[in-house]
């Protein structure tokens, strides 16, 4: 089902429905699903006003009938218009409660983006305010396992956010920012243990369909995918680890040399193009990549004369 003349909304499984986020569903936007049943639910609803407003209209709602907003997690691109739909409806706000502080507190949000610079964080609150973030508009929280109105499962998948949940029915899954093909751990509340758990956790769920925030619906070989996704894990952490030289070097100019390395086709892909703030997320995806390397005593940690360095151990 879709607009005549508009290709970003479409049927997807039983009363639930796809559209696809503006500008391709790259930040601030992702893809958002409504569930159109005994309530009327918004998942991630960050897709665009314009387009929000389009796909309602189709199914003839208003903004004001939705009756539960879901958010994966935190992160703006998922839960910036929660503001602005609040003040049109009457919807009951959600999220699990690892992610919750982030979204009562604003200095709790920016301390997770890592925005401690004394440039970025003006221009990333700057940001916020643009984009409509208001803090402490969450109305409650959920937890791994609880079945919510509409009959989804909350499976908690933390590593992208500590509160990152996925909502599952009837095999399919609606997964965030599980997209199935580049992770990212860029928040200094990310964790790429958390994250490499969570892929495990899913592959026990029988799953027909994956429905993610960003890129493509993903509807054939899925335990494949999930595996192949781990894989990418394991790849960027063993190009991280020969990268890593065993004299010391500090993370900025270990971070530099490694996006350096890039082919110029990976230096293209989303999570090397955030405008401003590419170079800062790449630092800190880099380093919760050190600090499981660390864990598993592949790398170290050291100071010397108050600078912190890393180096890899033989």
């Amino acid at each position: 089902m879709e607009l005549k003349g508009i290709s970003f909304f479409r049927h997807v499984a039983e009363n639930l429905y796809m559209v696809e986020g503006d500008g391709k569903a790259l930040f601030p936007f992702c893809h958002s699903y409504l569930y159109d049943g005994d309530e009327f639910i918004a998942f991630d609803p960050q897709c665009g006003k314009g387009r929000l407003k389009l796909a309602m209209k189709n199914l003839e709602k208003s903004i004001s009938d939705i009756d539960f907003i879901y958010n994966s997690h935190f992160h703006l691109d998922h839960t910036a218009m929660n503001a602005f739909l609040k003040r049109k409806s009457n919807a009951e706000i959600m999220i699990h409660e690892a992610d919750r502080i982030a979204l009562d507190d604003l200095d709790v949000y920016v301390k997770r983006y890592g925005m401690t610079d004394n440039k970025l964080e003006p221009e990333w609150r700057e940001l916020l305010k643009n984009l409509g973030f208001k803090a402490g508009i969450v109305d409650r929280t959920f937890k791994d396992g609880e079945i919510l109105p509409g009959g989804f499962q909350v499976i908690h998948t933390p590593g992208h956010a500590p509160g990152h949940c996925c909502f599952y029915k009837s095999e399919i899954l609606i997964s965030g920012d599980i997209d199935l093909t580049t992770p990212w751990v860029g928040n200094l509340s990310s964790s790429v243990a958390d994250y490499l758990n969570t892929i495990d956790k899913l592959k026990k769920f029988e799953i027909k369909l994956v429905l993610p925030g960003h890129r493509q619906i993903v509807s054939e070989k899925i335990p494949e995918r999930l595996e192949s996704f781990r894989q990418r894990f394991i790849n960027r952490e063993t190009k991280i680890l020969n990268a890593l030289p065993s004299e010391p070097i500090t993370l900025d100019d270990f971070t530099k040399q490694l996006f350096q390395s890039y082919s110029e086709s990976q230096r293209k892909q989303p999570e090397h193009t955030q405008a401003q703030f590419a170079l800062h997320f790449g630092i800190i995806s880099t380093l919760n990549y050190l600090k499981h390397l660390e864990t598993l005593g592949k790398v170290q940690n050291i100071v010397q004369n108050g600078q912190e360095y890393w180096v890899r151990l033989p």
